[in-house]
Formats: C-alpha cells, structure tokens, sequence
C-alpha cells in the first residue's frame, strides 16, 4: 500500500513539473484604431462597429476569452495553460472608443486595453479626461502608454532616436511623465505599453521594463503568440483593417495564413 502512494505521489510531482514546464496559451492580439458609422472612412485603419461586434461575438463563439494586456502577463499559466485568449488592443485614443467601441466591449463583457497618447487627450476627435477615467473603472478597459510626445516624431526619425543614448533617455523620460499622466487621470497604475508604429528596440525594450515597471509591451510585428508567461519581448499584433472579413481575421489569428 505505503508503495501505490508513493509511485502515485511521483506520477503527480512528474505531471505537475511537466505541466509547469509546457503552460502555454495561445494568445491573439488584434489591434484596432479607429470605429466608425461612416463608410467614407472605413480602411486600413477604420473599422465598421458591425466588424469589431462579429469579431468579438466570433472568437467568442470560438471557445476564446477577452483579457486585458497585464492580465495576461501577470496571470498565473497553471489557470491559462491551454487556454484561447483574445487581446483586444486599441491605440491612440480616439474619441469613438467611448462612443463606438465601449457600448460594444459592455455588450459582450468583454475586455480590452486602449494604448493613449497623452498629448491628445481632451482634442477635439479624442478621449476626455471623464471618458478615461469611467472606463479605466468600469472593468473592462485598461489604459495603456502609447507615449506623450514620442508618437509625433516622423516614424524614419525613430531609429536615430532609440539608438542614441540622449535619445533613449528621452523616450524613457516621455514614457515615464505619460504613465503619471495617465495615472493622474484614472488613479491607476499604468503597466502597459504599446511601442508607436510598433518601432521599438529590445535595449529600449528592456529598459522600460526594468526602470519603469512595465509588465508587458507590444509591437506591430505580425503573428500568433504561443504564450508562456514570457514577457521580455513585446507580443506580435495583427492589424484589422476594413478589407478583411471576420473568418479571415479568425483564420489569420490560428495561423493559417
């Protein structure tokens, strides 16, 4: 008898190791930007709010959760091991994120994190402070750093900017004053953060982790992650643009494409 257990208490620290050493979950990450009514603006970056619903409502229907991006990196892999998870990341900020997109997110319940910019805040065509802060509250939405003033820099700049020591110690220093701006608005911490035009280097990757605490980036790189709780490098995002339909951006999404 006192032999059964002990070969039934191997088998369980074996299977527990082994499951320990392989958790992983598949994770899509679409980025969206802009939601609108309006045909005339529908692209590569305007979606319709038919799309972003079937999109949800499919993956859903899918066997796929909603998280939020520090969700996902601070989730324990035993609870996710196996698991389909849909990021629903959105970026800049735009004023329709409230009016277009939030009514949707409520719909399904489901979760999403909007990367702002600081700088626009309160423009005409983006956020509010009050629209920022209800959301940042409502369970269902984080707010991420998509920097203050870096995402205004010309993109063929950007290089010059990250490889130099001022330089990244700019961007640092711009990153840091958006997430306390951020944080003044909604009263939370800001954990995440979305690397503008997906530009970024892992020096300057690394360093924004490391000085400034955040848990998890992202880029504009294409790709399926097979997530195991590595958050060292920024995730791969797809870009949902109007041309594509909801089963091409689902089969994109299970790398079939």
């Amino acid at each position: 008898m006192k032999k059964i257990i002990a070969i039934m208490a191997l088998c369980v620290i074996i299977t527990a190791g082994t499951v320990s050493a392989q958790a992983a979950a598949n994770v899509a990450a679409l980025m969206y930007h802009s939601v609108r009514s309006d045909p005339a603006r529908w692209d590569d970056f305007t979606v319709s709010v038919e799309q972003l619903d079937n999109d949800i409502q499919y993956f859903k229907d899918c066997g796929y959760i909603t998280m939020t991006a520090t969700e996902l990196a601070t989730a324990n892999m035993a609870d996710i091991d196996g698991r389909k998870i849909l990021l629903l990341t959105f970026d800049d900020g735009y004023s329709n994120f409230y009016t277009e997109i939030f009514p949707v997110l409520q719909k399904h319940n489901a979760k999403a994190t909007m990367f702002l910019v600081g700088s626009y805040i309160n423009r005409y065509g983006y956020l509010t402070e009050d629209e920022t802060y209800e959301m940042a509250h409502s369970g269902l939405v984080e707010i991420g750093n998509h920097t203050n003033g870096i995402h205004q820099a010309p993109v063929e700049s950007l290089h010059a900017i990250y490889t130099d020591k001022t330089g990244m110690l700019d961007v640092i220093a711009d990153i840091k004053s958006n997430g306390e701006k951020l944080k003044k608005i909604t009263g939370i911490d800001v954990t995440s953060i979305s690397w503008p035009y997906g530009y970024y280097t892992q020096e300057l990757d690394s360093a924004v982790k490391d000085q400034l605490g955040y848990k998890i980036s992202f880029s504009t790189d294409y790709g399926v992650n097979k997530f195991t709780g590595n958050t060292a490098v920024p995730l791969k995002r797809m870009n949902r643009e109007f041309s594509a339909s909801t089963q091409w951006v689902f089969d994109r999404a299970n790398g079939k494409f």
